[in-house]
């Protein structure tokens, strides 16, 4: 199965993109399904019908789902949710909202991108879309099945012993209830399932991500840096947007140094994403609230080309050797040297860009080795390690 996930700035018509494209590939036969993980859903009105929690029929080989982030978040956490709740609740004495309380940033995000392993184990479709929430949302399905992970593999195991041996000791104490091994064992699956959606999300020739701007040189800096941030977590993206593109006639009078200025940021966005398929799109005359409107528009978008094509793989990790040393090679397109920090902490690589910070676990080639440099240049980090 094909994943195609669409994100950028709010506002940029992610929705309507990836809308047109799933028409445009149950139109030629597919069998597609469209999700929204964006609570603020848009997909009913793109289509100009209700959308709901159920998978939707919207037209012949075509399918929409608007996915309710707080009950993936409730399924997900399951019994970890409710022990968690309970100690807010004999902590707070009832004063605190336990439910708000345990929705962590971006947690519901990912929670909603975990309907994804429901889709791809149930085999129904050929291409899945994913309407994603703005960019800063998005970028949560990249931050935490690592963090999750490193807390299952290191300090999870200890609670668990440490509960084992005292755990009837602290119930008698305190308020605090001894949890009960189910939610050990509930949280290792959750685990174990976001690390196996990282992995598809991963593979290039499956997955891809997609970034949609719009011609406005501070939505092309967010794109340029999302694309960065994705990099980083090494994701990959395959193609670029741009949408709401004003037609010349438009622009005749009062707007006509507009022209220029959108060329000019055209160019910026071609620049920034020289190896990405480029799709240009023009501001319609009419909103893209329904089939006939859609279907239209990726007529002009795609033309006789289909857009589950895999239009790159690039990676953004290599390795090299050069005499003895070992260095690890990053593509960061766009960052600044002074946002850059990387440190070491035994077998990991921590990789700072601006305030995402990454804990790469080193490759087994690098793993028993200390890094002695790194350096940032032409879009590359380049991390060296050397044995001590």
């Amino acid at each position: 199965m094909r994943i195609l996930i669409y994100t950028g700035k709010g506002g940029v018509g992610k929705t309507s993109i990836s809308a047109a494209t799933a028409l445009r590939l149950a139109r030629a036969g597919r069998r597609v399904l469209i999700m929204s993980t964006d609570q603020a859903h848009s997909l009913s009105d793109a289509f100009d019908r209700r959308i709901g929690r159920e998978i939707t029929p919207i037209c012949p080989g075509l399918d929409a789902l608007e996915i309710d982030p707080g009950l993936e978040s409730r399924k997900a956490w399951g019994e970890l949710q409710d022990y968690l709740r309970q100690i807010i609740v004999d902590r707070a004495n009832g004063g605190l909202a336990a439910d708000e309380a345990l929705l962590f940033p971006g947690m519901e995000e990912l929670f909603a991108l975990l309907r994804i392993l429901d889709v791809y184990d149930a085999g129904n479709y050929d291409v899945l879309l994913v309407d994603c929430a703005p960019t800063g949302e998005t970028l949560s399905l990249l931050r935490y099945p690592e963090r999750l992970s490193v807390l299952a593999d290191r300090l999870l195991p200890s609670v668990r012993s440490m509960t084992k041996a005292f755990g009837g000791l602290i119930s008698r104490k305190t308020s605090v209830p001894k949890p009960r091994d189910a939610v050990f064992e509930q949280f290792d699956v959750l685990v174990k399932r976001l690390d196996r959606l990282q992995k598809i999300l991963r593979d290039r020739a499956q997955c891809s991500m997609r970034i949609v701007m719009t011609p406005e040189r501070i939505v092309v800096g967010e794109a340029r840096r999302a694309y960065t941030w994705l990099q980083e977590y090494d994701f990959g993206v395959d193609a670029v947007f741009v949408n709401r593109i004003y037609p010349a006639e438009a622009m005749r009078g009062a707007f006509h140094a507009w022209l220029q200025v959108q060329e000019e940021n055209l160019t910026y966005a071609r620049e920034s994403f020289p190896d990405q398929k480029l799709f240009l799109l023009e501001l319609q005359p009419h909103e893209l609230s329904n089939l006939e409107a859609l279907e239209e528009a990726a007529e002009k978008l795609y033309g006789d080309e289909l857009p589950d094509a895999v239009y790159l793989q690039e990676s953004a990790l290599r390795m090299e050797d050069e005499q003895g040393t070992r260095i690890l090679i990053f593509r960061l397109p766009y960052a600044q040297r002074q946002e850059i920090e990387v440190r070491q902490e035994g077998a990991d690589l921590l990789l700072k860009v601006r305030n995402e910070l990454r804990r790469f676990h080193l490759p087994d080639k690098a793993s028993r080795r200390k890094m002695s440099s790194w350096e940032y240049q032409d879009g590359e980090l380049r991390v060296r390690m050397d044995y001590d």
